[in-house]
């Protein structure tokens, strides 16, 4: 079983994510490994204009299924026929959610399960800590494109909330300028803070003291790609490294100042990114202030891997993670 090709697929609000891999396990500590032998990622922006129309615009249907027709037919070069597609955020509140992922199975030949924010969070937990030693007591963060989930951890997810408060939701709403206006700027960090208010209301006696921050996905790989100024995306030098309260303060204040195609110097690999890497800036910093969290540590890990290892269980006939 371990050397059985698997996929996943996580398809985001903002991002669809492809991992082929094989998966084992250290049977002495437990630990989940994978072998990735193709992997993509791909912005699709499924969600854009939800916020205002309530449902998924046809000409996000349109690309987003051509992705995953492109997914589909790498998955048949390869012959595989264990495949897990979840869906998250903008599946979960698009009203007409049901015609994608009709489209989906009919035109790339893909089940899609909806799953909910804290499911969300449990596989993301599980993709985080590849190939880093878990802390006695950590707060792991995955900003999406349409919610954002923080995950207390001990030896096992303790608690998880998701808030529906991602980048594309925030850009859509907020930022109509370019650059964007401090009255935009205002309104939205304002909105923010209320988000980070509930999360800190909701975690707070949860903690025996200052949390270890682990972090996940576009926004917290972007701000780590910035920091080493690299011209193209390197998952090895991203993974683990530490971006400091400063750091992230610093790139936000040179982020807000300049046009989405400005941008372009400091992260030249992913256009698609320039724009919302402001609201998720902000989301980050204002986690870290309610929590008094001086930095974290960026994981190149989480959902999509976390997906592939319940695959693993569920073929394998275990479960949780």
């Amino acid at each position: 079983m371990t050397n059985k090709l698997l996929t996943s697929i996580d398809i985001g609000t903002n991002t669809f994510r492809l991992l082929i891999g094989t998966v084992s396990q250290d049977h002495s500590n437990g630990a989940y490994s994978i072998n990735e032998v193709h992997s993509e990622r791909v912005v699709t922006r499924l969600g854009e204009g939800l916020n205002d129309s309530g449902h998924l615009s046809e000409e996000a249907i349109a690309r987003s299924i051509a992705v995953l027709k492109h997914f589909s037919n790498l998955i048949s070069q390869y012959d595989i026929t264990d495949v897990s597609a979840i869906a998250t955020s903008a599946l979960r509140e698009a009203d007409n959610s049901a015609v994608f992922i009709k489209k989906a199975m009919q035109t790339a030949g893909l089940k899609i399960n909806i799953v909910s924010g804290e499911r969300e969070a449990e596989l993301s937990s599980a993709g985080m800590f590849i190939d880093m030693i878990r802390p006695q007591e950590s707060l792991l963060i995955d900003i999406g494109g349409g919610s954002t989930e923080l995950i207390l951890t001990r030896e096992h997810p303790v608690f998880m909330q998701s808030i529906p408060m991602g980048v594309v939701y925030l850009s859509d709403k907020y930022l109509d300028e370019d650059p964007p206006s401090r009255e935009s700027l205002l309104k939205m960090e304002r909105e923010i803070m209320q988000g980070a208010d509930k999360f800190h209301e909701e975690f707070k006696d949860r903690f025996s003291s200052v949390p270890e921050m682990i972090g996940t996905a576009g926004t917290i790989s972007s701000l780590a790609a910035i920091k080493h100024r690299l011209q193209s995306y390197d998952s090895d030098i991203i993974h683990k490294t530490v971006l400091s309260f400063n750091d992230i303060e610093n790139i936000y204040s040179q982020m807000v100042q300049i046009k989405t195609a400005e941008r372009k110097k400091y992260l030249p690999f992913e256009a698609s990114r320039l724009d919302i890497i402001v609201p998720g800036n902000l989301i980050l910093l204002a986690i870290m202030k309610k929590f008094h969290i001086n930095s974290l540590t960026v994981s190149s890990y989480g959902l999509r891997e976390g997906i592939l290892i319940d695959l693993y269980k569920k073929l394998n006939g275990t479960t949780g993670l």
